[in-house]
């Protein structure tokens, strides 16, 4: 069976330390004077390369690039302006002017998506239930096929 993206492990070597993370724990990934340091939601781990090779590697990950120096994951985004945005657990994250229009565009873009995901799998388990209803009920009738 494939792994969801998400469930990906996304490996770094770092000083000689393997540094092996699951994709649906990497809240954002940042730099700081020529250091990459990646954030999860219960450690920050500083990793090898550059901000835009973390960007490349975490390509199969639902990301946006709201800084120069920031990359967030758009699960843990909770509210974005112009201003700056916030994840889910309150940290704040610089937006820049000029890539505002870009991230606005991303976010609502991948809203939407998992919107109609969500609405895909209510659907689904509509239909589901809808089809254990009608087998129970036709279980109950005794003269079926009589």
């Amino acid at each position: 069976m494939r792994q969801q993206k998400e469930e990906r492990n996304y490996v770094w070597i770092f000083k000689g330390e393997r540094i092996i993370l699951k994709g649906k724990d990497i809240c954002y990934v940042h730099t700081e004077q020529r250091k990459t340091f990646v954030h999860t939601r219960r450690k920050v781990y500083r990793i090898s390369g550059s901000l835009k090779e973390a960007e490349e590697k975490l390509g199969n990950l639902p990301l946006v690039r709201t800084h120069n120096a920031y990359l967030i994951h758009l699960d843990f985004l909770e509210a974005v302006s112009i201003r700056g945005a916030v994840l889910k657990d309150g940290t704040c994250l610089p937006v820049t002017e000029n890539r505002w229009k870009k991230v606005r565009e991303i976010v609502e873009d991948y809203c939407h998506r998992r919107q109609r995901m969500q609405d895909k799998r209510e659907k689904l388990q509509k239909q589901t239930d809808f089809a254990q209803d009608g087998l129970h009920m036709c279980g109950n009738c005794d003269n079926l096929g009589a």
